[in-house]
């Protein structure tokens, strides 16, 4: 699956944030779209 395809597909999700929940709820949220995510969340891309 090509990038422009998984930003479709998160962005037809029209996922919420809550800055209250922090960078690594957030973060996570975009599975393996975003660089480095397992960095970031400390567990695998969803």
């Amino acid at each position: 699956m090509s990038f422009d395809e998984k930003l479709r597909h998160y962005a037809d999700q029209r996922i919420s944030l809550d800055l209250d929940d922090g960078v690594k709820v957030n973060y996570g949220k975009f599975g393996d779209l975003l660089a480095e995510a397992k960095k970031v969340t400390g567990k695998k891309a969803e």
